[in-house]
């Protein structure tokens, strides 16, 4: 892994990291709500692409307020795709397709329709809908949580961050070992040594979180219908985080949308189960 941070035409700092190899075919992917440059998904594309035939660039940038990304006050989708535009001329990318986990899944379909000529494809996994149209039903206890208005947000991740800087490997195991029995077998020896940095640079700031749940509360204003860019989505029937009728309404709006089915596996096991597939999907034409 390989991690860099650029300076954008407001003076802010965007953080990223690098997976894979350079001069692989470039991915973008967006972090889950909390995330960092810190991804075991990445880690596991990455041991993938090292196997397959075509080599990948997986670039995974921290939104504002995350890790060492600068926060931006009022940030919108469309700021984001503005950040990602930016990121990808400093690093001299024309082309490229993106992968949204869970809570960045809003942010890639916001690149796919305002960035249609250098977006490649769009995978979302697990990922969320649009809360104002599908309401809180079917959400986890703690994701309904974060909707209860920015200062009773602000406050909660103000206690989870001071937990979990307080104790980064206590986190680590209590995680690990409340994960499903299916999910936890997804989990290599490999992967485990990401959770603790994921942790510490996800909660290292609070505006992060604050702001995604803001944009996640608030009308999209993407013209799904338009989007002609090929995106497909991968959810699973069991995922008690995020249900799959967001999934399902996203797939139906959006012209050509596939939609894969996972069985069995929760949040995490899914985004991990979907990779092999994932793959295959970033990589053929």
């Amino acid at each position: 892994m390989r991690e860099n941070i650029i300076t954008l035409s407001d003076g802010r700092k965007l953080s990223y990291a690098e997976y894979g190899q350079r001069d692989g075919e470039v991915v973008f992917e967006f972090h889950g709500t909390p995330g960092s440059r810190y991804q075991v998904d990445a880690t596991r594309l990455e041991s993938i692409a090292k196997e397959g035939p075509v080599p990948l660039r997986i670039i995974v940038p921290e939104r504002p307020g995350y890790g060492l990304s600068d926060p931006k006050a009022g940030r919108t989708l469309a700021d984001w795709c503005q950040d990602i535009e930016a990121l990808s001329n400093e690093l001299a990318v024309e082309r490229f397709s993106i992968v949204g986990i869970s809570g960045g899944g809003p942010f890639a379909l916001a690149c796919a329709s305002r960035m249609p000529t250098r977006v490649r494809k769009i995978a979302v996994i697990c990922g969320l809908g649009p809360i104002d149209v599908l309401g809180q039903e079917g959400l986890s206890n703690e994701e309904r949580t974060f909707f209860q208005g920015p200062e009773f947000t602000r406050m909660y991740i103000t206690q989870l961050a001071n937990k979990l800087n307080a104790d980064p490997d206590w986190f680590t195991s209590y995680y690990l070992s409340n994960l499903p029995e299916l999910d936890r077998e997804l989990i290599s020896d490999d992967l485990i040594p990401v959770f603790k940095p994921y942790v510490i640079e996800a909660v290292r700031q609070e505006e992060g979180m604050v702001h995604d749940f803001i944009i996640f509360g608030q009308p999209w204003n993407i013209p799904l219908q338009k989007i002609r860019v090929p995106v497909a989505f991968w959810h699973s029937e069991a995922d008690h985080s995020v249900p799959i009728s967001h999934a399902e309404y996203l797939a139906s709006l959006i012209p050509h949308a596939e939609l894969h089915r996972i069985q069995n596996y929760d949040h995490t096991g899914s985004v991990l189960a979907a990779q092999p597939e994932l793959y295959d999907f970033l990589t053929t034409d």
